[in-house]
């Protein structure tokens, strides 16, 4: 019984800082957490009712992926993004998350398409009122929703890493009126999955990356 203790307790730890780290990856990719906004590891464990180490812990993990950045002492960031990261990123989500959408359009069947059907609804509901927070989450659970179609937990965990980079500054599409240009490649993306169209599909989640591209560069 002693020995069963010894290896239980480790991972109550490691799914606590799980829980955290999940959190936290929730509310940069949501943009939960701004440019220019600072966290502190005494703030998040308070919001969070867990003691500081599981947060620590996370942070750790989200610094070294790129998406964290110390700023000064204990205070914690989303990093700048310079010219040259926006295009590094942009060039790997134009290779990945179209072909991830062709993936979808191949594996999905039955039911999983009226899921994605709702959160497509989601996104036309929030861009045509024009809630600007909304929509970004409704953004991200969409995209996130056809990467999950393609069935590939490695596929999933590239594009994360990079949204977690790129997805603090797409406010910045809000002053572009980019919102019903992309809801036109948003549309093209669902009906061609709904259709079971791979090549289609790959196409219009290219243009949709590639029109958020341009617009981005000219704030770079």
């Amino acid at each position: 019984m002693h020995g069963i203790s010894e290896h239980v307790l480790p991972l109550r730890r490691e799914t606590l800082e799980d829980g955290v780290y999940r959190q936290l990856c929730e509310l940069i990719l949501k943009g939960g957490i701004a440019p220019g906004e600072s966290i502190t590891v005494a703030s998040l464990a308070d919001a969070f009712q867990v003691s500081p180490m599981p947060v620590r812990n996370a942070l750790t993990r989200l610094t070294s992926s790129g998406a964290l950045t110390v700023i000064s002492g204990r205070t914690i960031g989303i990093p700048k993004l310079t010219r040259q990261r926006l295009e590094e990123v942009m060039r790997v989500r134009l290779t990945v998350e179209p072909a991830a959408t062709a993936w979808a359009a191949e594996n999905t069947r039955g039911t999983e398409i009226d899921f994605l059907s709702e959160k497509f609804q989601a996104l036309m509901d929030n861009e045509k009122g024009g809630y600007t927070k909304l929509y970004l989450q409704a953004n991200y659970d969409f995209h996130f929703e056809v990467y999950r179609l393609a069935q590939s937990q490695v596929m999933m965990s590239i594009i994360e890493t990079l949204w977690l980079q790129i997805s603090p500054y797409f406010h910045m599409l809000t002053a572009s009126e980019n919102f019903r240009v992309s809801q036109r490649h948003h549309e093209a993306i669902f009906t061609n999955i709904e259709q079971r169209r791979p090549q289609e599909a790959h196409q219009a989640m290219h243009a949709d990356i590639a029109d958020a591209f341009e617009l981005l560069k000219r704030f770079f």
